[in-house]
């Protein structure tokens, strides 16, 4: 990106407006690929790990926003309180917990912090 352009003073700004739109819409592009490739990664890891729910199945959509908002939300499908109930048991009333198998506990956060450190990486390099 090392390209030299002759700009008359009276142009100056225009010029620079230019490039800055330029340089925001090739980072914008390179952003939802990163993202939509780390949601795709994620749900795979979510899928892989192993976690309770015989129906749960785990998916992600694009979340709208405005011009400069890019996101995409993995999510459990078919049992959206299976999350919750993972991440944080809920003790019953004759004093046992549920879901009955608290060892998952941690486990969906613990994707999420691993796919978040790569996604930071991803993004870092290709600035």
């Amino acid at each position: 990106m090392s390209s030299s352009v002759v700009v008359r003073p009276e142009q100056f700004e225009k010029a620079v407006m230019k490039a800055l739109a330029e340089y925001g819409d090739k980072t914008t592009e390179m952003l939802e690929t990163v993202i939509k490739s780390n949601a795709r990664q994620t749900t795979s890891a979510l899928k892989g790990a192993g976690l309770p729910g015989r129906d749960a199945e785990w998916s992600h959509k694009a979340q709208k926003g405005g011009a400069f908002r890019l996101s995409e939300t993995v999510y459990n499908r078919t049992a959206p309180q299976l999350t919750h109930l993972l991440e944080k048991p809920h003790i019953t009333g004759g004093g046992g917990h549920y879901p009955k198998n608290v060892n998952y506990t941690g486990q969906i956060a613990r994707v999420e912090e691993e796919y978040t450190n790569k996604y930071m990486e991803e993004v870092l390099s290709k600035l």
